[in-house]
């Protein structure tokens, strides 16, 4: 399905019936809400599923400028608003969580309840970090710009253009201190195995939000929602009544 929120042509879909609920995709290459497709199909048993391919990913258009979080927030309440969705639970995995967590902060009236799943948004740079950015910032550009290829991670490397600064901007924007002013119920599914949003990021959003549950799952990593869908959408169902 198609609609245009703010010039930009979204592609999305909506399965299933009953109390709304609105999924985020995270941010690999060539992700999409395909992706997720057996997720969704098992949430549609329970739910009315929405999900949308965001700006820059699967069909829907790329940004003209380089967005930060708040932009793709923005996008998403107005997404909400062109779909008339006026209440609704919104469930994201890991960039999609970083959405979440920026949009349910605001004390959006739309939404009930969240799910964040093996979320992003907790940039605390170890030490090794800190040093290679010290590094990186006294190196000459044009080796840098070579370097970039082999040091950067795989979700920076594989895009460019716009989409690259994209990347840069959002994974530059700590949303900690978000945390706190979360007031809904708050479900926090993680992969007990997850080395890209290590399991202590899910400890520091527990503690954070107010009400919130986590739910981790053994022998599970990043990719929880779509290697291990059954078992995600059982906790979301079971803790959802």
């Amino acid at each position: 399905m198609k609609i245009i929120v703010n010039n930009i042509k979204t592609d999305y879909l909506k399965i299933g019936k009953g109390p709304t609920l609105v999924f985020l995709h995270g941010w690999i290459k060539d992700i999409n809400k395909e992706k997720y497709q057996e997720l969704l199909n098992l949430l549609s048993k329970k739910y009315e599923v929405v999900a949308l391919d965001l700006p820059g990913f699967g069909k829907t258009d790329t940004p003209k400028k380089a967005w930060n979080v708040s932009d793709y927030a923005s996008f998403v309440n107005d997404f909400l608003s062109q779909l008339k969705i006026k209440k609704c639970t919104l469930a994201g995995h890991s960039f999609g969580g970083r959405i979440t967590i920026k949009l349910s902060s605001q004390q959006n009236k739309k939404i009930e309840k969240i799910i964040l799943i093996d979320s992003a948004g907790i940039e605390r740079k170890s030490l090794k970090v800190k040093l290679i950015s010290k590094i990186a910032s006294l190196t000459p550009k044009f080796i840098k710009n070579k370097l970039m290829p082999l040091l950067g991670s795989k979700d920076y490397v594989a895009v460019d253009g716009i989409m690259r600064q994209i990347f840069k901007n959002i994974v530059n924007e700590n949303l900690e201190s978000e945390l706190p002013k979360i007031k809904v119920p708050t479900l926090i599914i993680w992969g007990q195995e997850d080395h890209t949003t290590p399991l202590y990021h899910a400890k520091i959003m527990e503690n954070k939000i107010p009400q919130s549950t986590l739910v981790i799952v053994p022998e599970a990593n990043h990719g929880l929602p779509y290697r291990q869908a059954s078992e995600t959408a059982q906790i979301i169902k079971d803790l959802s009544k």
